[in-house]
């Protein structure tokens, strides 16, 4: 047996307000506080969400986002358009997952700077492991 509420149409455009202006409010958090994160994710917080600990209902979500955050981050920049001080040879063409790996790797191999911001440790990580080329490796290689 199927019961069926009856609203008036007052009641209706309310509940139709109301709901509209939940799903902006809900909407304008979350993307605040997604905006709030990628502004301070140290390099501890990128190796937590990178590597998820014991069973982690959202452990795909949260290994997705250290792809993306880490593509992300080498999306900026590269020989051409250096980070700082950081520039990486981006025509090398390595694939996200072996971005991801350097990032965690160099992570794992430079603990004291867990606490700096991830995007700048990024950004060391491949300048280290594909460092652009110099005019005289240029020459070298007849370009």
């Amino acid at each position: 047996m199927q019961t069926t509420i009856m609203m008036s149409p007052l009641n209706k455009r309310l509940a139709l307000r109301l709901s509209s202006r939940l799903v902006l409010i809900l909407a304008l958090s979350l993307d605040t506080a997604g905006a709030a994160m990628a502004g301070s994710i140290s390099g501890a917080d990128l190796l937590e969400m990178c590597n998820p600990k014991g069973v982690d209902p959202v452990f795909r979500l949260k290994v997705s986002e250290c792809r993306g955050y880490v593509v992300g981050v080498a999306d900026t920049f590269d020989c051409s358009h250096p980070m700082g001080k950081f520039a990486w040879n981006s025509t090398s063409n390595p694939q996200q997952s072996d971005l991801v790996k350097i990032a965690l790797n160099w992570l794992a191999s430079h603990p004291q700077y867990l606490g700096y911001q991830a995007n700048g440790l990024v950004a060391a990580a491949l300048s280290d492991k594909y460092p652009c080329p110099t005019k005289q490796t240029e020459d070298q290689s007849g370009n």
